[in-house]
């Protein structure tokens, strides 16, 4: 069996120099290492390389024979069937033994943000409506030619597949059915005909699936930790063949496992299970699913585990989706879910009475769906953002010096130069204003609430937020007077109880009390 997968210089892309050694020579060695391969590259556009041997091993002491010999015009390889976590030496000779490079690399189970990854972005750049100050936090850019199974798992199951017995044992047992795609280092096309995947995915149904996902049920593990939310884009490219059955293309929320206790609501029980979803929040988020890219929230089941109706769906108008690249986005926050399409808001659910948003991760999903004719859709990215946070403060945009402004803060403060702690940037208040920012943040947990302020009295608000409802509960309250001079302020609190991994929401207030102008400053929210 091979256990390499040769790339041409002009397939060649550059990638992070990731624990890589190199001897001393103008050739260098990239390496980065995934629990099912490894991938090496060499200096990008050098010739001298083709016909050279690849040689590894788990000891550092090189092989006698070398395992692999490259291509003519290689660059890329890709060592497969490796040991997760496990550390691998490489080595590199010409064609007629002289060494060239070597290093090694760890076969992580867990994914990294790649310096190269990072840089696609500035040659295919993301719509324009990522909030400013947002940061990449995970991302996958498909352009390798195999998936990277530290990112994505190719085991579909959703809520709604727990409940049928016979698909349910077949995650339990490890023999679901496995998807259809391609990778061609630029994009991922997964996609269904009329012979792969081999069969139905359901009995009875009328959809093939080749899919993948961020949760494996089957063992548990959660690939992408996405419980603090953030804004979420793909730029896909779908299209169908024939007329077939139960089309579908989608990119898509779903509550994980490792049972239903998500999908079922507070107060029922099916099958032993207890639900934990309080009513009015969902369970799945449809950003694109029909040809249509219908936008669905899901939400009401009723006591036997049978799903209602959705809490929330549109259609936005006027967009082709067929044959063209068309970037979908959605910004989930504490309280509110955002829709876009190429750039444009098309609907929002903001409203803090009745909010939507989950307190817990999701897991997400790329795929194709149907029968009796073909459906795929091209994925040539997808992008998550969310506002960096720095030195174990809890809370973005402490100090107001970013390019975001005042965002994630809302209200009717100002930003003002020169107003702050050593002359920095400050959050100015006028007399009645009021700033708030919703967070989420573990439970049963003391954090301490610090901030610089001068200037007038000000109330400062800790409140737990009740779900779905946004009711208010007073954790914390303090009414300080600045001072002319400006001084550090402290407040300690205690975030209440919930199921893990749940978090918590709670809202950060401040308002101006005084008769003067109040400035604040380097605001952090810190575990105690």
């Amino acid at each position: 069996m091979k256990r390499y997968i040769s790339i041409t210089a002009a397939q060649m892309l550059s990638v992070l120099f990731l624990s890589a050694q190199t001897t001393k020579s103008n050739v260098s060695l990239q390496l980065l290492g995934t629990r099912s391969w490894i991938r090496l590259d060499m200096k990008d556009g050098d010739k001298g390389l083709s016909g050279a041997r690849i040689f590894w091993s788990k000891t550092n002491k090189k092989p006698a024979v070398a395992n692999e010999v490259l291509n003519d015009g290689a660059e890329r390889y890709y060592i497969q069937h490796v040991d997760p976590e496990t550390t691998y030496y490489v080595w590199v000779e010409s064609a007629a033994g002289k060494p060239l490079a070597q290093g090694k690399s760890y076969t992580s189970k867990s994914w990294v943000l790649d310096e190269t990854e990072l840089q696609e972005v500035k040659r295919n750049p993301s719509s324009g409506v990522v909030p400013p100050g947002m940061e990449i936090f995970w991302q996958d850019e498909f352009n390798d030619q195999l998936l990277n199974r530290n990112k994505w798992t190719t085991n579909y199951f959703s809520s709604l597949n727990y409940l049928n017995e016979k698909s349910k044992q077949e995650m339990l047992q490890d023999k679901l059915p496995q998807p259809a795609y391609t990778l061609n280092g630029s994009a991922i096309n997964l996609y269904v005909n009329d012979t792969i995947p081999k069969r139905i995915f359901t009995e009875g149904g009328n959809q093939k699936i080749s899919s993948i996902q961020t949760y494996d049920w089957k063992t548990n593990e959660n690939l992408l930790d996405n419980s603090k939310g953030g804004y979420f884009e793909v730029k896909v490219r779908r299209n169908r063949q024939g007329n077939p059955k139960g089309t579908n293309t989608a990119f898509w929320f779903d509550s994980p496992g490792p049972d239903i206790r998500y999908y079922l609501q507070e107060g029922t029980e099916v099958d032993g299970i207890k639900g934990i979803r309080p009513k009015g929040q969902l369970f799945e988020i449809d950003v694109f699913e029909y040809i249509t890219a219908q936008f669905v929230i899901h939400g009401h089941v009723d006591a036997k585990g049978v799903f209602q109706r959705n809490l929330a769906t549109h259609i936005a108008e006027g967009y082709e989706h067929v044959g063209q690249w068309v970037t979908h986005g959605v910004l989930w926050t504490p309280t509110s879910i955002k829709h876009y399409i190429n750039g444009d808001l098309i609907k929002e659910y903001n409203n803090k009475n009745q909010i939507y948003s989950p307190n817990h991760f999701m897991n997400v999903f790329l795929g194709a769906y149907g029968s009796e004719g073909g459906v795929n859709m091209e994925v040539d990215y997808i992008r998550a953002y969310n506002w960096p946070l720095r030195e174990g403060n809890e809370l973005p945009n402490p100090d107001f010096e970013g390019k975001s402004g005042l965002m994630p803060w809302e209200g009717e403060g100002t930003i003002g130069d020169g107003l702050g702690e050593k002359g920095s940037k400050a959050l100015v208040l006028a007399p009645g204003k009021k700033v708030e920012q919703y967070v989420y943040l573990d439970p049963q947990q003391q954090f301490n609430l610090s901030y610089w302020g001068k200037g007038d009295r000000i109330a400062v608000a800790v409140d737990d937020v009740t779900v779905v409802t946004g009711k208010l509960s007073t954790l914390k309250q303090q009414s300080q007077y600045l001072g002319k001079q400006g001084k550090k302020h402290e407040i300690s609190f205690v975030t209440g109880q919930k199921i893990k991994p749940n978090k918590k929401i709670l809202r950060i207030a401040f308002t101006n009390t005084g008769k003067e102008m109040a400035y604040l400053d380097n605001i952090t929210l810190k575990r105690k």
